[in-house]
């Protein structure tokens, strides 16, 4: 009876408008995720057209190439102009990108932060210089004293480039289950809730009872959203490498693995709190009341996660490794950081196990008083009142 039960709800979820519409508009935000980064990026530095006039024009023509180097991916090629005039009709037509002189700098519109620093520095440099020759100082001494040499950088705790892409695998994947829990979970409520309001539950009633519905459709459900979560994966995963957006740690695999284990966990854990939310409500107008509390718990282990990305080691993401509604969505990104060890991930993943009992427990008891509850919301209270005193339907 759960087979069957599970095979209807698979064909009618696939079938269905909003199922086809949802999938392409999220594999179309993949694909995009995925290609355009790769596409638009431009790897070559930044080039800039700078003209030089004036004295100084000469030193400037040096140092602006020189302190180029020192800059993110800045290139400068130098022109020497015949004065300031030129200058501004070369910026005015766009073919410079500034002039520089006499100490001003001439652009079109304004000077960004990269070609400021540039001219900025370069123009100190050269100002500076003629102050220490005017002194007597000159040479190698000048030159240190112009450039010195950049600080040593020592990291304590590096991470390499690998352990770098591997936790923003995990980030997303951590996202896409966020939202595959939450978008799924909520078919089970509404789902429920549609079987009562049309009368199907009562003709379901009749030939199976409430816990093997409850659980054929908790199944049939998650089977769906497992299999659009790993077309999601695979599709994203040979995108983004076929492109070359992003550099593919060598764990990927068991990655995507880790994330579809917790998605097996939490869907089963939240799809329990959505039927009794679905149970509760006799209307679908009532579903925003009764599940809006799970929303909010979801919404909660997200920024838990969120905040687990940044510190991974902090003490949100400590708490939240043993609180079953957010350890399918914080857990995978505090291991790829590197940060549990087998025996928190051995005790999280029991706490998931065992909250998942208790959560179909729950649900099998409060589905059987409300699945023919038609007069008005349910309270949770009252629905485990009637069923211990043993008023549930057939």
């Amino acid at each position: 009876m759960i087979r069957l039960v599970a095979g209807r709800e698979v064909r009618e979820r696939i079938r269905s408008k909003a199922f086809r519409i949802s999938t392409g508009v999220t594999l179309l935000f993949i694909l995009a995720v995925a290609i355009l980064p790769g596409v638009l990026s431009d790897d070559g530095p930044t080039k800039y057209d700078v003209g030089v006039f004036g004295d100084r024009a000469d030193r400037l023509a040096e140092r602006l190439p020189e302190v180029a180097l020192v800059g993110d991916d800045v290139e400068v090629r130098v022109r020497r102009l015949a004065d300031a005039g030129e200058g501004e009709r070369l910026v005015r037509s766009g073919k410079l990108d500034a002039a520089l002189g006499d100490g001003r700098v001439v652009v079109k519109e304004e000077l960004g932060n990269r070609l400021g620093f540039v001219v900025d520095e370069a123009n100190r440099q050269v100002a500076a210089a003629a102050v220490l020759a005017g002194a007597g100082v000159g040479g190698e001494a000048a030159a240190r004293i112009l450039a010195p040499q950049p600080l040593e950088v020592r990291a304590l705790d590096p991470k390499s480039d690998e352990e770098v892409a591997r936790q923003g695998l995990v980030f997303i994947g951590t996202i896409l289950l966020y939202g595959q829990l939450l978008g799924f979970g909520y078919w089970v409520a509404s789902g429920v809730v549609e079987e009562k309001v049309s009368r199907v539950v009562e003709i379901l009633l009749a030939k199976a009872p409430p816990a093997q519905l409850l659980a054929g459709k908790v199944i049939g459900i998650g089977a769906v959203g497992l299999i659009q979560l790993l077309v999601f994966l695979v599709i994203g995963l040979a995108t983004a490498a076929a492109f070359g957006t992003v550099d593919l740690p060598a764990d990927s695999l068991p990655i995507a693995a880790q994330v579809v284990g917790w998605f097996v966990l939490g869907f089963a854990f939240y799809s329990c709190l959505f039927a009794v939310g679905g149970a509760l409500a006799s209307r679908v107008e009532e579903l925003q009341s009764t599940t809006t509390p799970l929303t909010f718990l979801a919404m909660g282990s997200l920024f838990a996660a969120i905040n687990s990305g940044t510190d991974p080691s902090g003490p949100i993401a400590r708490v939240a490794t043993f609180i079953p509604f957010s350890a399918p969505m914080v857990l995978p990104i505090r291991v790829a950081a590197g940060e549990v060890g087998l025996v928190t991930v051995v005790v999280s993943v029991a706490i998931v196990v065992v909250s998942i009992v208790a959560v179909m427990a729950l649900a099998a008891r409060v589905y059987a008083t409300g699945a023919l509850h038609l007069r008005g919301q349910l309270k949770l209270r009252s629905a485990l009142r009637q069923e211990a005193a043993g008023v549930t339907v057939p």
